[in-house]
């Protein structure tokens, strides 16, 4: 009886080791995966804003001016070093990201709450927490570079699909229809985020870029393309 209550124990015993070795495993996996989770969440914004897009045509039957002002976009907006980001279509036509509400703004599919943010580091209980770069994966605005096609952090989609990389000419614009397509991108876009991690202790913190084809709109994050 006492051999068997022996065995009973080292049984036991290897069954916590077991257990602690694939919790470390687990909470190792949990802390690489949050560049992969900052990146996927990213790319699908900006891949929510183009869908809208294409089935938002903004066109306006006032024949306003400033009409593709209105366009669905990803823009990232900062506050001091802080960094956020929304999707939203600027209906009121006031032409910059600050001035955006919260009621223009897409909903996140995920959650059922609004891509915005107001100040980059609090939310209402409406918000959804993923918008805050800073907060949330340690993403701060200076850590944040636009490559290519974009040179600012606002990417644009018109009812075709097709990437804006700004919208102050629309804002401004009075003539006819000749300057309103100024702004799509001529090149791809490339937008790199650096993270304040090391998960690969290589003495450089992690990043990852997403692309935004010219044209097509179509975007990835580099590396995982098939994504």
């Amino acid at each position: 009886m006492k051999k068997k209550s022996a065995f009973t124990m080292i049984e036991l015993v290897f069954v916590i080791v077991i257990l602690g070795i694939l919790a470390s495993l687990a909470m190792g996996r949990m802390d690489r995966d949050l560049k992969q989770e900052a990146a996927t969440t990213i790319l699908s914004h900006i891949r929510l804003a183009q869908q809208l897009a294409l089935r938002d045509n903004k066109h306006r039957s006032d024949n306003d001016a400033r009409w593709q002002t209105a366009y669905w976009q990803f823009a990232m907006k900062k506050c001091g070093d802080d960094i956020a980001y929304i999707v939203a279509s600027d209906n009121s036509l006031g032409g910059g990201v600050n001035g955006i509400g919260k009621k223009e703004s897409a909903i996140n599919p995920i959650d059922g709450k609004y891509i915005f943010s107001k100040d980059c580091s609090t939310l209402d209980i409406d918000e959804t927490p993923s918008v805050l770069l800073t907060k949330k994966f340690g993403i701060t605005n200076s850590n944040v570079v636009t490559s290519g096609g974009c040179d600012r952090k606002q990417i644009l989609f018109d009812y075709l699909g097709r990437p804006h990389s700004k919208n102050t000419n629309y804002a401004s614009s009075t003539n006819s229809n000749l300057t309103y397509f100024d702004d799509i991108m001529q090149e791809d876009c490339n937008l790199t985020f650096t993270m304040s991690t090391d998960e690969d202790n290589d003495g450089i913190n992690d990043s990852f870029i997403i692309t935004v084809e010219k044209e097509t709109g179509h975007a990835f994050i580099v590396g995982q393309e098939a994504l």
